[in-house]
């Protein structure tokens, strides 16, 4: 079981993470909106888009569990299944959006390919909980934290931005449960990582080389900088407040990784991400693009 005695004083209110279980209820109802707002038109394009984005990789929690369940924590584990029930629905809420907007969307999660990722991610993981102990759970956990918390700012700014009211009401509804995921995880996160200076290097070490935006492998680079751009290219003030909240967590003071992964689509000379990467990075991408998929 997770324990709070190796949280410091400035952590003493952390909630158990029994708490937070507790209060992520049931996956949320599809009869419980009016779809009469699915309509061809409703949706402008980029909106299609980022739905489309965002139903797949909501849908690809499917191997991600697959690949991650291997914690031996019984609140780990029960999160994490009531994490995919939630995400999955997610998906079908969005996909459903979608398609009475006259768009197609379909999982891609399931393509051989992906099947194949997710089997190897597990053996990768199992290897890496063997080479570092239960320190990998605390990147587990901080790696989740990150993702969930850039899918809550991503669904923040197309509920700005839209003007469909079906959108806003599903995209309320989704948010209040990605925050209680986040919260989860950068709960059990700080929990793992207070006081404990080795976990902290492990953790801040694969954050800083190996995390990249969500949805990184299962869509393609080209995909990553569109959303990238259209989301956050004109919303530096995002950037900062993600980068705060993942600072905070310990070992990661300073680290600003959502601004350094994203600095070159907020910059001014508008380049895209992909352009602006060194030759090195972008051979390390694409050599890892397969694996990091894993995380999600």
């Amino acid at each position: 079981m997770i324990s709070a005695a190796t949280v410091d004083d400035r952590f003493t209110r952390l909630q158990e993470p029994e708490a937070l279980l507790a209060e992520m209820g049931e996956p949320l109802d599809p009869s419980g909106y009016d779809w009469s707002g699915a309509l061809p038109g409703a949706l402008q394009v980029e909106e299609i888009f980022q739905l489309t984005y965002a139903a797949q990789v909501e849908w690809g929690t499917e191997g991600t569990f697959a690949s991650l369940d291997i914690s031996r924590d019984s609140v780990v584990r029960r999160f994490l299944r009531l994490w995919l029930d939630q995400e999955v629905v997610h998906a079908d809420l969005l996909a459903r959006l979608v398609h009475g907007c006259g768009a197609s969307v379909t999982p891609i999660h399931r393509e051989r390919k992906h099947r194949w990722a997710a089997a190897r991610g597990k053996v990768l993981n199992q290897l890496a909980r063997l080479g570092v102990g239960d320190d990998f759970f605390a990147v587990h956990m901080s790696w989740g934290a990150v993702n969930e918390l850039t899918t809550l700012r991503f669904y923040s700014v197309m509920r700005a931005n839209t003007e469909s009211p079906l959108l806003r009401t599903l995209l309320r509804d989704v948010m209040a449960q990605e925050a209680l995921h986040y919260s989860f995880y950068r709960n059990v996160a700080i929990r793992r990582l207070s006081g404990n200076p080795r976990g902290q290097r492990i953790v801040r070490w694969a954050l800083e080389h190996l995390w990249s935006p969500v949805g990184m492998g299962l869509r393609t680079p080209d995909d990553v900088d569109r959303l990238m751009r259209g989301l956050f290219a004109d919303r530096p003030d995002q950037v900062v407040q993600m980068d705060s909240q993942i600072n905070r967590i310990p070992g990661l003071e300073n680290l600003d990784l959502i601004h350094r992964t994203l600095e070159p689509v907020t910059a001014a000379d508008a380049r895209t991400w992909s352009d602006a990467r060194s030759p090195a990075r972008r051979r390390r991408n694409a050599a890892r693009e397969e694996s990091r998929r894993d995380w999600r």
